[in-house]
């Protein structure tokens, strides 16, 4: 059995950034499967030039049961990848970790498991955005910077590419800590066979309310408003 090495390297920003810091979003999801509570999803996403390339910072702890996922994922101002990295912990035990990162047009990666470690190298599209399973954040820059085409959701721990179509549904409401919230519908689909994958609740400002994803029972409702949402 291979020893896990550690190799998730956090994206601190640098002292001299930290004025330039701007945060998009912040929060807490509670996370439920076919409406039994199974966790939470604790995540920011910040403007901030900590990683040659990237703009954007997207971090989270996926928390369910004894297993924990810490996600860090750097994006271009597109809201394309530039580097993932993702460590999971089953108690205090490292139990695998996943990082990989954006080379021109080809995915560099590496994952590492207590079994095994492998290395992949694939091309990526240009209309490209991390969806890695189970994880709600960052579906924020797929519904943000996708809208009005075709687009490909990339799951860096596994083959996985689904090439997806997002659409604006009507407007909906969406109750967060007992207020109704505003909020607009979006879906993403199949392109191909319009298999709905996600169904997303936004704020006026863009942030995630609500997700849900039909296939697996999962659904991600925050604990608190975000800040300045208008609601009752």
């Amino acid at each position: 059995m291979p020893r896990i090495r550690l190799l998730l390297l956090l994206a601190v920003v640098p002292t001299a950034l930290q004025a330039q810091v701007t945060i998009l979003d912040e929060g807490t999801f509670s996370r439920s499967v076919n409406g039994t509570r199974v966790g939470r999803e604790d995540f920011s996403i910040r403007a901030a030039r900590s990683v040659p390339g990237a703009v954007f910072v997207a971090q989270a702890n996926v928390l369910e049961g004894e297993r924990r996922r810490t996600v860090v994922l750097n994006a271009d101002s597109l809201g394309a990848p530039v580097r993932f990295q993702m460590e999971s912990r089953e108690a205090n035990t490292v139990v695998g970790s996943v990082v990989g990162e954006r080379q021109r047009s080809l995915w560099s990666g590496r994952i590492l498991t207590q079994k095994r470690e492998s290395a992949r190298e694939l091309p990526l599209p240009a209309d490209v955005f991390i969806a890695e399973a189970g994880v709600v954040h960052a579906l924020w820059f797929v519904v943000r910077f996708g809208q009005g085409r075709d687009v490909v959701l990339f799951a860096p721990s596994g083959p996985a590419q689904d090439t997806v179509r997002i659409t604006k549904g009507s407007t909906d409401s969406v109750t967060v800590a007992g207020r109704v919230l505003e909020a607009e519908r979006w879906t993403l689909a199949g392109a191909g066979d319009a298999e709905l994958l996600w169904e997303i609740w936004l704020d006026k400002a863009g942030r995630i309310l609500r997700a849900r994803h039909p296939a697996s029972g999962l659904e991600a409702l925050r604990d608190d408003p975000p800040a300045e949402t208008t609601g009752r």
